[in-house]
């Protein structure tokens, strides 16, 4: 289970030792936490935090031990009735007056205290709690060493590190002996120095600093040191304390400055993955926090680079906003900083920041949606129902000024994958596709090709062509969007789902723009699905030229710019420039008046105009040139906000000219954001929209007067104009228009959705009162078409509750499902759907799925995991998989496999590139499993556990059922897992959803509010006339529809029609092998039986597979209980062996046997559960019957959907999507025929 109750934490900074002048601190009382700790917690529910870090402080708690432990009781019983987890720190930096560091009671002493504090603790938890026995121990070393903490220690850093070790193990022992649940985690800086001087010396001694922060890592582990006594199980896991000065100069200590995007400082990502690479453990962002203005911006970009190293696979578990409530700086107790979510007014009084509350929500949403993905660390890359991909073209490069694109597209990665590719460079070798990844789930396409030609010039485009058609997998069907037209003829690389043209401005008006760009353009509109523009003017530009125009204007990161509004916030550049100033950032190109500028600097010399920005397509030389006018060229993003803090006034001193005639300034929030006076030229867009808060000036004269107003503003009139810009920016923001403009894409049509013959196979004119469309059966597949199709649509379910298969039931106090169930989805439209019908009532967590095998649990899949296996079957499955992959000798390998494999040429050695054997299309599931695996891994589990499953001779089976559903390892990684054990879930499930309450059923009764269609309950169909297009019902209802969308079994759909169904499909139909599956459900009188959520048995227990249902979401139990199903496959001509109440006494008996349960444990209720349609058996004629089955049934406006009825391996989630693709497919046939009527 993961180790926090919540991904997002609060830190109360509990440092309790004595600063540099003697003073002894506890910051918690300093802030009053000590006495509002109630408060504190209760607070943090609106953010859905429920993991916090406290201290209890070493010094403090032997010099006032009653009292601590009174505090600690009142903290504990608080933080219960929240459900909040604490995790405790037990030494903040303080020990007890009377030891000295190197005395040799300190260790023990630390180590009795560690043993007290975590038996009177232990009585709080239900789970494992988690322990921080020294905190930071490397910075600590560091502090003591220069008299940070006020200890007198002469000793080095290394020496005083070594000591505090042997404390921290000492103390780690400790704790398990009192309570053996226990887990650590350690926290320390990660840090990134750089070299200040190009020598070998300062080289070799930031590589000292930089391996530094390790070392106490290290020693806790047994890496380093292993005399002082580490071990792997004393660092569970790892802290990541993170902050904008963890980045310095190796020499100098001066700071990498992260507030203006220093481009020496390494991104927090690249960090956590070196962290996560080295240890292979659970992370925690520890803590991380900013000070005044900075807060909520830097919670923006902490955030997004935690999402981007999940992304990458890092096991990330949270992150801890530290401090939570604000305090005083060590050195200096009556100076506030302002660092936390609270400040501290005066009295101690509790006030929430707003900027950084908004950020804070804002990028809760944005983790958890990124989280969803699927990554190379915990999931499948091979799954079935892939990631939307969205593919970008673009005429500015992502590191370019930050503008529209990427504020989007940063955006629209919480949906799609984006993949965003640049025009190409020039580069003399061989052409090739470079790329990075500047942003969460943004991979930016880098072309670099030997054609000198500027742009998508006609001259790349055959160069480009075949690099870019293998950029995609060739299954993957991209949504395409542009942003130049120029880019069209690479169209055809891909195969677009949906093209959108994202029109931000009017190129072809601008210098240099291609002469094809116009006609480019019309074709681009002629087959467009989507467009956007960027303005009000762009908008009435193209309204008319296509049907599905949206004005998406450009807005403003409020939460970036608001920093300006301290005025306190200052760029080193403009730091001793007199006042007043008057700036400008943005490009510097054809669209701005020069002339314009000249003139304001001449008009006043005792202004400063400050221009920041690329100057591109115009000559620098011919920038006009003044003691009082400063080039500052291209900024970093991140500074604008500096430069905007130290300005009077802002401009926008463009050229009224053809280039500038449509463009929508994304400036003019971000400077009202500051809330500074803004003078403009009459751009249209800027006067039709800000005229009331901008000064809009029509020639140079009238811009200069308007700049001499604004500096002379009365302050009642300043106070009111900001006002009105703060109303302005607060109506928009970048998330807001991103989620309007995902809102469109997701309604565009599928592309690839045929539209089937409307009138084929009709053999009677349609009755007057027919049903547009009939859904038969209301689990998932039918549910979603019925939501999708709306009114006009009925949908039949024989049972009184909806949810087919995915019904729940509650038996005393217990919830279980129909066999295990769980919501994933790689699918964004899927993931907002549980949104939609689930609301708050998820429950979403990292899967456990583990293989029992002799006599040991190992990892799921069992081919990636082998370690802990006896060593001879570990040798066997290894062997086998060298054999499968490299060849064995001849006679070993015609043990394995019949198929000679070839040996090309023909001299007796089989080239690595044939070994394996030649995969046909007709390879059976069997030949799969030993070319795949090899013998050993087939032999001790794929093998029996699939025999067991399927009921099936495997070699009867074919194996384009598998997908993403059997994770493939590469050679190295089976390997891997052999020698060690496999830290993270692989698979493409390994982060999973389930309703938090309510069973699965909750799910499939979240549609039922939503239906616009019929829903008839209780309605068992008797009978199908195709012809006559009517369904009879055991209750003697009849229902004449138009079409028909079916989600019953394919045999069953067939049986129901009888006669009336040619012989060949019905012939078909019998043909077609399925498996039942029956569950003994099975709630168990002991609370948390496991951590696992699946266990595969392929050993001889009755059942295959374990669900711990109490584990899915922790309503699932009563108290003191545990829920779990045994779930057995069997066929009609292969029954089980016991049925009833002899069934569930076998089940409990291999329960027993298998350790699951123990033999003393109450059996507290018992049922069996019986599925006569689970798995479609794939055998090598079900493609021919079905397809032969469907071809008919089309003829009669019966469209198939779901698991059963197209006889598919689907999921949960596949269902909600094929019930989306029937709804359409049935709506496209209504249109088509209207339209032809």
């Amino acid at each position: 289970m993961p180790p926090f109750s919540s991904f997002w934490q609060a830190g109360y900074e509990g440092a309790d030792h004595i600063n540099p002048f003697g003073e002894k601190l506890s910051m918690n009382a300093i802030n009053d936490h000590l006495s509002q700790y109630h408060n504190d917690y209760a607070a943090l529910q609106q953010f859905g935090i429920t993991s916090v870090r406290e201290s209890i402080g070493w010094r403090l708690a032997e010099t006032a031990p009653e009292a601590t432990l009174a505090s600690l009781k009142k903290r504990m019983n608080s933080a219960r009735s929240f459900g909040v987890q604490v995790n405790w720190t037990l030494c903040h930096y303080g020990w007890p007056d009377d030891l000295t560091l190197f005395s040799p009671e300190f260790v023990p002493r630390f180590a009795a205290y560690c043993q007290r504090m975590a038996a009177w603790l232990a009585e709080y938890y239900d789970d494992a709690p988690i322990y921080s026995p020294m905190n930071e121990i490397s910075f600590m070393s560091w502090g003591i060493s220069v008299g940070l903490f006020g200890h007198d220690t002469q000793a080095d850093p290394d020496a005083i590190k070594r000591q505090l070790i042997r404390a921290t193990l000492a103390g780690c022992a400790a704790i398990l002996i009192s309570d053996p649940r226990a887990r650590f985690l350690h926290c320390d800086p990660v840090i990134h120095v750089v070299s200040d001087e190009e020598n070998e010396a300062c080289h070799r001694r930031t590589a000292e600093i930089n391996a530094s922060q390790y070392q106490a890592w290290d020693m806790i582990a047994g890496l380093r040191e292993p005399e002082l006594g580490g071990k792997p199980q004393y660092l569970d896991v790892v802290g990541a304390n993170y902050y904008h000065s963890n980045q310095w100069l190796t020499y100098s200590g001066g700071l990498l400055d992260w507030h203006l995007g220093d481009a020496r400082r390494i991104p927090l990502h690249q960090i956590l993955q070196q962290l996560s690479q080295r240890y292979q453990r659970p992370i925690l962002l520890a803590e991380t926090s900013h000070v005044g203005s900075g807060r909520a911006a830097w919670l923006s970009q902490v955030s997004a680079d935690v999402a981007q190293a999940q992304l990458a696979g890092c096991d990330i578990h949270g992150i801890c906003l530290y401090p939570i409530i604000d305090r005083p700086l060590w050195e200096d107790p009556t100076h506030w900083p302002r660092s936390g979510l609270w400040d501290v007014d005066p009295h101690h009084q509790r006030v929430l920041n707003s900027v950084y509350a908004a950020s804070l929500r804002q990028s809760q949403r944005l983790v958890a949606r990124f989280q969803g993905f699927v990554t190379a660390a915990n999931r499948s890359e091979e799954c079935f129902m892939k990631q939307s991909v969205l593919v970008v073209f673009s005429h500015l490069r992502w590191g370019f000024v930050f503008q529209r694109p990427q504020h989007l597209l940063s955006r629209l990665a919480q949906f799609h994958r984006i993949v965003f590719i640049e025009e190409p460079i020039f580069h003399p070798a061989e052409a090739t596709l470079r790329q990075y990844q500047p942003a969460p789930n943004v991979t930016v396409i880098e072309p670099h090709t030997n054609v000198a030609a500027p742009g998508f010039h006609d001259s790349q485009i055959a160069v480009l062509q075949p690099l870019l058609a293998d950029l995609l997998d060739e299954d993957e069907t991209p949504l395409v969007w542009f942003y130049t037209p120029m880019a069209l003829p690479l169209l055809g690389c891909f195969k677009p789902s949906a093209i959108i043209y994202d029109c931000m401005d009017e190129l072809s008006a601008f210098n240099q723009a291609p002469r094809q760009l116009r006609q480019r353009e019309s074709a681009l509109l002629s087959r467009a699905d989507l467009v956007f523009t960027g303005g009000t003017s762009l908008f009435e530009a193209k309204r008319n030229r296509h049907a599905h125009v949206y004005c998406c204007p450009s807005s403003v990161d409020a939460a970036h710019f608001e920093q300006a509004l301290d005025r306190s916030n200052s760029h080193p550049l403009q730091d001793n420039m007199p006042k007043p100033r008057l700036g400008y950032y943005g490009v510097i190109d054809e669209r701005l008046d020069l002339a314009l500028i000249a003139a304001l600097a001449d008009a006043h010399r005792d202004w400063q105009i400050v221009m920041v920005g690329p100057v591109v397509k115009i000559d620098p030389a011919t920038l006009p040139q003044r003691n009082n006018l400063h080039w500052f060229g291209q900024q970093p993003y991140a500074a604008l906000p500096h430069f905007l803090a130290g300005w009077d006034i802002c401009l926008m001193p463009f050229a009224l000219n053809p280039s500038t005639r449509f463009i929508s300034p994304t400036k003019v929030l971000e400077y009202m954001a500051a809330q500074l006076p803004i003078v403009s030229t009459a751009i249209a867009d800027v006067a039709r929209h800000y005229a009331d808060v901008v000064a809009i000036a029509d020639s140079h004269q009238t811009f200069i007067q308007a700049c001499e107003v604004a500096l002379t503003l009365p302050v009642e009139t300043r106070y009111l104009l900001a006002k009105k810009m703060a109303a302005l920016v607060a109506e928009t923001s970048w998330d807001r228009t991103a989620e309007e403009m995902q809102a469109h894409i997701a309604a565009l049509p599928r592309r690839e959705i045929t539209q089937p013959d409307a009138n084929s196979g009709r053999s009677q004119p349609l009755a007057p009162h027919a049903i547009e469309c009939l859904i038969l059966g209301a689990g998932p597949t039918g549910l979603s078409a019925g939501y999708h199709y709306g009114a006009g649509a009925v949908v039949l379910e024989k049972n009184a509750t909806v949810g087919g298969w995915c019904r729940s039931i509650e038996d005393q106090g217990f919830t279980f499902d129909h066999a295990g169930h769980i919501m994933f989805s790689n699918d964004p439209y899927v993931l907002r759907l549980y949104d939609i019908l689930l609301g708050e009532n998820q429950h979403w967590q990292t899967r456990e799925a583990w293989v029992y095998s002799h006599d040991v649990y190992t990892r799921y899949p069992f081919q990636s995991a082998l370690h802990g296996l006896p060593a001879d079957v570990i040798s066997e499955c290894v062997l086998g998989a060298i054999e499968a992959r490299y060849g064995a000798p001849p006679a070993t390998l015609q043990a394995v496999t019949t198929e000679p494999r070839r040996d090309c040429c023909a001299d007796g050695a089989i080239p690595d590139g044939e070994s394996f054997a030649a995969k046909e299309e007709s390879e059976d599931f069997e030949s799969f499993i030993f070319r795949t695996w090899g013998k050993g891994i087939a032999r001790h589990f794929a093998l029996p556990y699939n025999q067991k499953l399927w009921k099936t001779p495997l070699a009867n089976m074919e194996t384009s059922w598998l997908g993403g559903r059997v994770p493939l390892p590469d050679l190295q990684q089976i390997i891997t897992g052999a020698l060690a054990p496999l830290e993270k879930p692989v698979g493409p499930n390994a982060r999973f959803g389930y309703p938090l309450r309510g069973g699965f059923q909750a799910l499939m009764e979240g549609f039922v509010p939503h239906l616009t269609c019929t829903l008839e309950l209780g309605a068992q169909v008797a009978e199908i006339q195709p012809q006559l297009r009517r369904v009879l019902l055991s209750d003697g209802r009849q229902f004449h529809y138009d079409q028909m969308v079916s989600t019953l079994p394919l045999p069953e759909l067939v049986r129901l029609m009888g006669s009336l169904a040619p012989e060949a499909v019905q012939k078909a139909a019998r043909q077609l092998r399925h498996i039942s599956v029956r569950c003994v459900n099975l709630g168990i009188g002991r609370s948390a039986l496991s951590d696992k959520h699946w266990i595969y048995y392929p050993g001889d227990t009755l059942f295959h597979r374990i669900f711990l249902q109490g584990n899915a979401s922790p309503h699932c139990n009563p108290p003191g209980g545990f829920g779990l199903t045994c779930e057995m496959t069997y066929r009609d001509d292969q029954p089980l062996p016991y049925a009833g109440d002899a069934l569930i006494e076998r089940c409990i008996a291999d329960c027993i046997r298998v350790g699951i349960i123990n033999a003393d444990d109450e059996i507290l209720t018992a049922s069996v559960v019986d599925m006569p349609y689970a798995y479609v058996v794939y055998d090598h004629q079900r493609t021919a019957n079905v397809m032969l089955i469907r071809s008919w049934l089309a003829t009669q406006g019966i469209q198939l959907s779901g698991r059963y009825s197209e006889w598919e391996y689907y999921n949960s989630d596949h269902a909600f999507l094929a019930g989306k693709r029937a709804a359409e497919t049935v709506k496209d046939i209504t249109h088509n025929r209207k339209t032809t009527a």
